[in-house]
């Protein structure tokens, strides 16, 4: 095994291994994505044994979310205590997402942000999921501040040397987008439909592409307010993007508008 001083961090690879390198040059990334502070990013953390960054490349590589969960799980056993331990919370937020499976989903996202607070990516995709379909004050009021926080953050986020401002940018809208599509939630959940709406015309605003399920519940929203025009214009957009359970459900809502 040979030690690479290539960043701020640690990491471990063996040599000769290229596909090895790869991974460690988007973990690097990622990490450094994923770890924030309020102005500037975190040291890169760092594996303390080659055997240790083994382990968590290989959540890293796992080819399924039920195998991330068990690389994981393996992983947090070995080094309860790690550095790392917060992307890999990341990763199992997301598989348990993957399979459905949203109370574990969330009890992954909110050991991510223990590790990680001023984590972007997670407080931004956090904040919906806690948000969707759920009228429960507590789970709500986390969905708002994790929303608002991203909102904040952002505005004084300085993006690293390795991000280009046009990439940042995108990055930045994106997570912008998802944290007022929370916000809106939070809003339609709170019978607050003026407010909803407005935070869904912002979240489909800022987008750097069109998202299938923000233009469905515009629609929705829209629909519920009256605006029937503005609802079939939004079922429209949402069942013309290439998300087949969403086109469904557009054009359900489209045939009954349309009966009318």
């Amino acid at each position: 095994m040979i030690k690479s001083s290539a960043t701020s961090g640690r990491v471990f690879v063996s040599d000769g291994r290229a596909q090895t390198r790869k991974l460690i040059a988007l973990a690097a990334a990622m990490f450094c994505c994923a770890f924030l502070v309020r102005a500037q990013f975190a040291p890169l953390p760092q594996a303390d044994s080659p055997e240790e960054f083994d382990a968590y490349l290989r959540v890293v590589e796992a080819a399924t979310p039920s195998a991330v969960i068990a690389a994981g799980d393996a992983f947090r056993r070995a080094w309860p205590t790690s550095a790392l331990r917060a992307h890999v919370y990341e990763l199992e937020f997301e598989a348990y997402r993957a399979l459905g499976d949203e109370k574990k989903a969330i009890d992954a996202g909110e050991e991510s942000l223990r590790a990680a607070p001023d984590n972007l990516v997670v407080l931004a995709n956090l904040a919906v999921v806690l948000a969707n379909a759920t009228s429960d004050s507590k789970r709500l009021a986390r969905a708002k501040e994790y929303g608002l926080k991203v909102i904040a953050l952002s505005k004084s986020f300085r993006a690293p040397r390795f991000i280009s401002p046009e990439e940042w940018e995108r990055t930045s809208a994106r997570l912008n987008s998802q944290a007022h599509s929370a916000l809106g939630l939070v809003a339609n959940a709170e019978g607050r439909l003026a407010d909803a709406i407005r935070e869904f015309e912002t979240a489909i605003a800022l987008a750097p592409s069109p998202d299938a399920t923000q233009c469905y519940r515009l629609g929705v929203l829209y629909r519920t307010a009256g605006n029937t025009s503005g609802a079939i214009q939004k079922f429209r957009q949402a069942a013309g993007l290439n998300e087949p359970a969403i086109r469904r459900l557009a054009e359900r809502q489209l045939r009954e508008l349309e009966r009318r």
